[in-house]
């Protein structure tokens, strides 16, 4: 008889379906202990897209749900809850509600969509509880608008002995986040005193002062949209700063290992994780955090591969998440740009940034840099690395992330400097110096678009403006992994190209970088020869460097906008 084979629920967000199907569940059930020992009953959780936050609300959904009591063991028997149950299990009827899919073209499409998902959340929540005739129905779901919707069904509820309510709310921020850089005042207008969505929070409120609403859980990405919502809605407790929530989404590498060892060779397993671990791992949500975790989307994304091919995926990163490139956009030019985008070269320099994470902002107060630097922090693209003086220093969390992050800087790039594409070029150079050990072809693109970039834009260039486009244009051909600023024994070495798997290269890379103006090329040949001792350093004191298979020793330094390369050992 064969072992049973583990089933990776990638882009699967309904709990029940997931169980009963045999997929392998990660199990998260022992916070719904904590949720319901705490003192708090209207509950926001904030994480990153795609963090598992779809199916942890489904999770409550079957658990609470008075309708499910006699699944209770099929679904949870084998879990934590499951044998640890709480006296609250089975006891709500659930009211739920998900804001994702609401397009945001006009005021109007979006007050729309959301009055669409309001019916449709009351129209379910009736259809399962509520004995009402034709009539009675159509009178909640034909108001023409969702708080008055939502009014109507709250005044049924309160004439008849009812269960308690327990109300979800799934990307509660989805449509929101859309607008905030696209168009301020249509934000303004959707969440302002007395826009639709303020309007309909006000009456959720309303629903638990009056005791119909027992308890709240509401996901999303952003604390910007909860900033607004406030002077309406101040009942609910932001809870995703809370230390013992940090692992209540996302993977740990323990459990990243559990399911790993079921599917790669023991003695392989070290290796992939390894692996991993820089592409998919690094989020803290809290200082005091003793592990981080892992973007539990990106690992099943990997997983499934792998253990259908026993290889990795040729694109390790998940196109689901390669489409954040273009909230990158929209960020960036969200309030400030000119103090965004200074951000944005701190971050690709590898700069880590300070900044005091706060718990709720707001587009109508000034947004500063450190507004700016939390709102990364709550949408992934930065996270907790240490602290410093009572501020925190945040930087990229992994490898994806970095991805995005210069893929972005290309782009600006060639739609800044009008610099045609040339994909194609940079694709063959980089197979040319992985494969054939002949690095000239690529850094000829390098130049290609240093020659393209403005007078204004060498005003303020550096060594570390030379290195973010050296990087962003080796990262746009998944070939190898880039290393800046690596630590060895006798200094931090500027690039260290190296073997991405699954990809087999012949020729590996260490770079020594420098820069000089036009002014300053009478000292070239000096600026070669110290490049050249520093890589002699780093290669006699560096054992780890020494163990790098065909690794290629160059000195690049940079005169304006000209590469002159040369083989350092």
């Amino acid at each position: 008889m064969k072992p049973p084979t583990i089933r990776f629920p990638y882009g699967r967000s309904n709990y029940a379906s997931l169980i009963r199907r045999g997929y392998h569940y990660v199990d998260k059930t022992r916070y719904l202990e904590w949720l319901e020992e705490s003192d708090e009953s209207y509950i926001f959780f904030l994480r990153p897209r795609r963090f598992g936050k779809s199916l942890f609300v489904s999770m409550l959904e079957y658990y609470y749900d008075v309708k499910q009591q006699g699944a209770f063991e099929e679904l949870f028997g084998k879990f934590y809850i499951g044998q640890n149950p709480t006296p609250e299990q089975g006891t709500y009827w659930i009211l739920q509600f998900n804001f994702s899919g609401i397009h945001t073209t006009n005021i109007q499409l979006i007050e729309e969509g959301f009055l669409m998902n309001v019916r449709s959340g009351i129209d379910y929540f009736i259809h399962q509880y509520l004995e009402l005739s034709k009539e009675e129905r159509q009178q909640i779901l034909t108001q023409p608008q969702a708080n008055m919707m939502l009014r109507r069904l709250l005044d049924v509820l309160k004439k008849q002995p009812i269960k308690p309510v327990y109300l979800l709310i799934d990307e509660y921020d989805h449509f929101t986040n859309a607008l905030i850089a696209d168009n301020v005042s249509t934000f303004q207008q959707v969440v302002g005193q007395d826009g639709f969505v303020r309007t309909f929070y006000e009456t959720i409120k309303n629903g638990t002062g009056e005791g119909t609403i027992e308890r709240i859980f509401v996901t999303g990405v952003s604390p910007v949209t909860l900033d607004s919502l406030t002077s309406g809605f101040n009942i609910g407790s932001h809870l995703s700063l809370e230390l013992d929530l940090h692992e209540m989404m996302g993977f740990s590498e323990e459990e990243v290992l559990s399911m790993l060892s079921q599917v790669a060779p023991a003695d392989q397993q070290a290796t992939i994780l390894a692996d991993m671990r820089q592409w998919y791992n690094g989020y803290l949500f809290h200082a005091a955090a003793k592990r981080k975790v892992y973007n539990s989307d990106m690992v099943l994304y990997f997983l499934k591969h792998y253990k259908r091919h026993q290889n990795y995926p040729e694109e390790m990163l998940d196109t689901n998440i390669s489409s954040d490139y273009g909230k990158l956009r929209r960020l960036f030019n969200l309030r400030t740009p000119e103090q965004n985008y200074e951000v944005l070269q701190d971050i690709l320099r590898g700069k880590v940034q300070k900044a005091n994470i706060v718990a709720e902002f707001s587009l109508v107060k000034t947004f500063s840099k450190n507004d700016f630097i939390s709102l990364l922090f709550y949408l992934g693209f930065l996270t907790i690395k240490n602290t410093e003086s009572g501020f925190l220093q945040l930087g990229v969390p992994n490898y994806v992330i970095q991805r995005l992050y210069f893929d972005f800087f290309v782009a600006q790039l060639t739609e800044k400097e009008e610099m045609p594409t040339r994909l194609s070029q940079l694709q063959n150079s980089i197979v040319e110096m992985a494969m054939e050990g002949n690095p000239h072809p690529f850094f000829q693109e390098v130049e290609h678009v240093l020659q393209h970039l403005s007078r204004r834009d060498y005003q303020r260039f550096s060594e570390k403006y030379v290195k973010a486009i050296i990087m962003a244009l080796a990262l746009q051909v998944e070939t190898f992994f880039v290393k800046s600023e690596r630590e060895h024994a006798s200094g931090y070495s500027d690039l260290l190209f190296l073997q991405r798997p699954p990809i087999n290269i012949d020729h590996q890379y260490l770079f020594e970088l420098k820069y000089l103006k036009q002014s300053d090329k009478k000292e070239l040949a000096d600026t070669q020869q110290q490049a050249k001792q520093q890589l002699l350093a780093y290669l006699d004191g560096a054992s780890e460097l020494q163990a790098i298979p065909n690794l290629q020793a160059w000195t690049v330094v940079v005169v304006k906008d000209t590469v002159y390369l040369e083989r350092g050992r």
